[in-house]
């Protein structure tokens, strides 16, 4: 990254590998789906499962030209959290946020990078900090949604007990980079459950399948993509093998990648096992995992499709492929940050990373490729289908 303090904005990251001319404007935009095939009962709600959908997209304007009817005012992180909902969805709504701000909290905010011990914050609440961390810029503006243009379209699904803005950074950096980028809730809250305890105990196959029909809609005709990581990452290999679904893969981390028991995998993951090894994929998938190892990835390699590897050659842990686990680097100089200099160095891994995953997209979308940049040293170790490939051979 960078040996400079960093701007206190929620894009620290992602332009480091971007052009050097300003970045385009993007625009954010909520809007409401449901799934037919699920039922939801909470809070006084009764109906299919609502999904909660969140979208970041290209504006197709400069930043020396008019703003016409968008607020002047880019959206800080906790505005991306205001939708205007049906009456009955507002307490379910709300619930979903105390649980996503539970999950921040421990999964983002609580412990170091490798570190087992809580972060003293002293004299700040953990939930001060969180409120600190949310009151930060983003690089967006309120918008319309576009549904007129064509251009392609990222579903992004989140991990277990994962926050359906957990990539912000990701989002920005694709819409800035011409892509429509679009999130949602694939978690509901439920009374006297942990978050993230399924409506059912199965993939969530129905949920996929009504984003990426409202992402065909929205790409008039260009391409969709999906990017999952963690369980959104098992999701998408139980769903993608469905024809027509998307028109590429990415999958980060699904946590089996390193694993060589194929018992151990049966027991714990045996729907993503069964997905693997009886379906063949009829799309590009492109994986990333730290296996501290080299691809291919042992529970991977009999997979039927074109497969990509990524293993990054440093350490990279599981929750920084999230921009949320890297927020905490805005706070610097306001509250404590014990581990400053490993959490740059998964920022690093991370701006990598997505100048990689554009990389992979553009290539797919028939675009000219802008990144990644070219590096002294390769950040990763490579393979596709089983053979090596280098930085220069796409």
């Amino acid at each position: 990254m960078r040996a400079t303090l960093l701007p206190l904005t929620l894009s620290l990251v992602v332009h480091l590998d971007a052009q050097p001319e300003a970045p385009a404007p993007i625009g954010f935009a909520d809007t409401l789906l449901f799934n037919d095939s699920l039922h939801h009962t909470g809070f006084g709600y009764v109906g299919p499962a609502p999904l909660f959908v969140q979208a970041w997209f290209p504006l197709g304007i400069t930043m020396a030209g008019p703003v016409g009817r968008l607020d002047p005012n880019k959206l800080r992180f906790r505005d991306l959290r205001k939708p205007r909902l049906p009456a009955p969805l507002e307490p379910v709504y709300q619930q979903l946020l105390l649980r996503m701000d539970s999950a921040f909290l421990e999964y983002c905010l609580r412990y170091p990078v490798a570190g087992d011990g809580p972060i003293a914050y002293s004299p700040f609440t953990e939930a001060q900090v969180k409120d600190s961390l949310f009151a930060l810029t983003t690089h967006a503006f309120h918008a319309e949604l576009p549904l007129d243009t064509a251009r392609p379209v990222i579903l992004y699904h989140h991990g277990a007990q994962g926050l359906s803005d957990e990539n912000v950074w990701m989002a920005e950096y694709f819409a800035e980079n011409g892509f429509t980028f679009l999130a949602c809730n694939f978690h509901w809250p439920l009374e006297n459950a942990m978050y993230g305890t399924p409506l059912m105990w199965e993939p969530d196959r129905h949920s996929i399948r009504t984003m990426l029909r409202f992402a065909r809609k929205l790409a008039n005709g260009d391409k969709v993509f999906y990017i999952g990581h963690s369980w959104g990452a098992q999701e998408g290999w139980c769903t993608l093998h469905e024809p027509g679904l998307a028109d590429a893969f990415i999958s980060l981390e699904t946590t089996m990648e390193w694993k060589t028991d194929s018992a151990e995998v049966l027991d714990k993951w045996p729907l993503v096992l069964d997905a693997i090894t009886t379906h063949g994929y009829p799309m590009p998938i492109l994986m990333v995992a730290d296996t501290e190892g080299e691809p291919p990835f042992p529970m991977f390699k009999g997979v039927r499709g074109e497969i990509r590897y990524l293993d990054p050659k440093l350490p990279f842990g599981h929750e920084s492929y999230t921009s949320a686990y890297l927020m905490r680097m805005a706070g610097e100089g306001r509250f404590v940050l014990p581990d400053r200099e490993a959490l740059r160095a998964q920022a690093d891994l991370y701006a990598a990373m997505l100048a990689e995953l554009l990389a992979f997209l553009q290539e797919q979308c028939g675009r000219p490729v802008t990144g990644p940049v070219q590096r002294q040293e390769d950040p990763f170790h490579r393979a596709i289908s089983g053979a090596s490939w280098s930085p220069g051979t796409r």
